[in-house]
């Protein structure tokens, strides 16, 4: 996905009333912003490749002793049981790539941006983010070692960068790709060490991202446009339309990313099949759920119609609410309940919540805060309820890290994970706030109010093409 920064894309079309997009490229490098900007970053991503990963211990070449020292040692297929995640990690790989993609195409003048810059992000955080967790392990521990890319690896990379294209919804069409750049280098760093201490300090497992990923994402977002200082006054009416093309890319993602998402929540638990199958099972009753009350709802406070943003992203937030309560073993109805409320909370957050917000001079384009970062938030809550009403300690333990410690009751619990919630808060709106600031240094190109969610300096725009932007 390097290739992006292989050229800088020109726009051939000036507006109707004579504006170029190419005068919205305000940085000191000019058109080469983003090539010099990508080029680093690529340099960057491999010099630390090269220190800080190593290839898993299973994938490298073994000799047999003595008569079979020239013969190369076969390891079965069953001695690897991550490989039994290969299908998962794709699905959650596929969401990340399409899902998102195909949902942030969603507005008619930045479709192109949406899918493509969605795809930049991708490609450089999946491998940034082998990096990340190396020098995060260091920072804490003392001790250096290599990141083994295997799928694990991959996996984890694929939660990480999930975050980083949430975010990207929430500042979708602000952002120049320089800048993008940027966010995908400082975001991923902030989010892994917020998940050593929520893991490691705060002893709270989140196997589907609750808070990890969804509300991190989201309010690293909401962060990152307090920092550029971008105002939903400052954009064009015209920009923030839509069309029946665009709103079906944008449900194509939508049904990728509800059908993949109990691959999402599970395939980091390959080592536990028990574990692996309630993920699945859990995440699957919630989603159904909230795939049926988003629409309910959305009919209800919309006069009597269904709202299409609503329906393309409502429908979802049971994936999300469910993340962190995943992996207990509750009765059936607990995930239906929790994913209900999801997506109750989010059609009425994109119906009467996101106005609020810009009233109050906050922007979010996708409405990120509606679907990740309130239902991530709530189902953090939602699991505290669920270990405080529980009677058995070790009743809701993902990988048992947290359920070993002997002095841990269920109020104890409770107190942990809320402060994660307040320490994931925290930390993702202050990095998102600093990277914002960041970002809007001189080199950078940044985005004229003028063209915000508009892809046409980007993009070379085709005859045939022009027609979707009168």
């Amino acid at each position: 996905s390097f290739v992006f920064v292989l050229c800088s894309c020109r726009c051939s079309m000036a507006g109707d009333d004579g504006y170029d997009p190419l005068s919205a490229r305000k940085s000191m490098l000019g058109r080469f912003s983003f090539p010099i900007t990508g080029y680093i970053a690529f340099a960057l991503v491999l010099v630390l490749f090269g220190i800080c990963t190593t290839l898993d211990s299973t994938s490298v070449l073994r000799l047999g002793e003595g008569e079979d020292a020239n013969k190369r040692i076969i390891i079965p297929a069953g001695a690897n049981s991550m490989m039994g995640s290969y299908g998962m990690m794709m699905d959650a790989t596929a969401m990340c790539v399409m899902g998102f993609g195909f949902l942030y195409a969603f507005c008619r003048k930045y479709t192109w941006g949406g899918i493509v810059f969605n795809f930049l992000i991708c490609g450089l955080c999946f491998l940034w983010c082998q990096v990340c967790t190396c020098i995060v392990h260091a920072i804490f521990t003392g001790e250096f070692h290599k990141t083994e890319i295997n799928l694990a690896a991959m996996i984890s990379a694929d939660l990480v960068t999930a975050a980083v294209l949430i975010t990207f919804g929430v500042c979708y069409g602000f952002v120049s790709p320089c800048q993008l750049v940027i966010v995908c280098l400082i975001e991923p760093f902030a989010m892994k060490l917020n998940e050593h201490i929520v893991i490691s300090y705060l002893s709270t497992s989140d196997a589907g991202g609750s808070i990890l990923t969804h509300a991190f994402g989201a309010f690293f977002g909401l962060g990152l446009t307090l920092g550029l200082g971008v105002k939903p006054s400052h954009i064009p009416e015209e920009n923030r339309k839509t069309n029946k093309v665009a709103d079906a890319f944008a449900l194509v993602g939508t049904i990728v990313l509800w059908m993949f998402w109990p691959s999402f929540n599970g395939s980091l638990l390959f080592d536990d099949a028990s574990v692996q199958h309630r993920v699945v099972v859990n995440t699957y009753l919630a989603i159904c759920a909230s795939c049926v009350t988003a629409m309910v709802t959305s009919h209800l406070v919309n006069d009597g119609k269904l709202s299409i943003l609503e329906v393309q992203n409502a429908t979802l937030a049971g994936g999300v609410s469910i993340g962190m309560s995943c992996s207990y073993n509750v009765d059936p109805w607990v995930p239906v309940l929790i994913g209900g409320l999801a997506g109750m909370l989010s059609s009425v957050g994109y119906s009467k919540i996101a106005e609020g917000l810009e009233n109050i001079g906050v922007m979010d384009s996708a409405g990120a805060t509606q679907l990740h970062g309130i239902p991530g938030v709530f189902g953090a809550l939602a699991a505290a309820i669920v270990v405080v009403a529980s009677t058995d300690n070790q009743y809701f333990a993902a990988d048992t890290m947290w359920a070993e410690k002997d002095d841990n009751t269920n109020g104890k619990q409770f107190g942990m994970i809320i402060a994660s919630i307040l320490v994931t808060l925290a930390i993702s709106f202050v990095t998102g706030v600093l990277n914002g600031l960041l970002i809007r240094v001189p080199i950078c190109e940044k985005v004229d109010r003028k063209m915000l969610i508009d892809e046409g300096p980007y993009f070379h725009i085709h005859e045939e093409t022009k027609e979707t932007y009168a």
